[in-house]
């Protein structure tokens, strides 16, 4: 019985040492993730027809942009080759007007702008990542059709292009 206690206390002493003398260990694993720049047009208006009797058509877009500065354009094929105009196949032209108004976030600046050449380019520093900026476009032709208009459809294309 002896033997058995003084074996039991020499265990105890061991292990009780081996607790007391436990050491950490850690170890680190670093981790990232890159988020590339991108900007979405959505809610574009699938096409517009413009009325003959110079009222307005409306059309929209809107783009959201992961970064808060970054530039775009808006133009027409017409107003690239130097006329704001609709055009038919066999070179008829009708001058047209289109005004822009933004908003931000859903806030309109209610600033109307005419679309033009010096118009074009825009450049945004709403400093919030992820904010929507909205287009309100106002199609109208410059004058009314008449009765010596030549028939035909008349045609251009409008287009949004977002630099970042």
């Amino acid at each position: 019985m002896k033997i058995f206690i003084k074996y039991a206390a020499i265990l105890a002493a061991l292990l009780g040492s081996g607790l007391t003398q436990a050491a950490n260990t850690t170890a680190s694993i670093p981790m990232d993730l890159e988020v590339p720049r991108s900007c979405a047009l959505s809610n574009l208006s699938s096409s517009v027809v413009v009325p003959e009797d110079g009222s307005e058509a409306t059309g929209s877009f809107t783009m959201i942009c992961n970064i808060p500065y970054f530039t775009f354009r808006i133009t027409t094929d017409s107003l690239d080759q130097g006329t704001l105009q609709l055009r038919s196949p066999n070179g008829n032209a009708l001058p047209m007007n289109i005004r822009v108004n933004y908003s931000v976030g859903g806030t309109i600046f209610n600033n109307e702008t005419n679309l033009g050449p010096s118009t074009r380019d825009w450049f945004t520093n709403h400093g919030t990542v992820g904010t929507p900026i909205g287009a309100i476009l106002k199609f109208k032709l410059t004058n009314p059709t008449t009765a010596t208009t030549p028939a035909g459809v008349y045609t251009d294309t409008f287009r949004v292009n977002v630099n970042y």
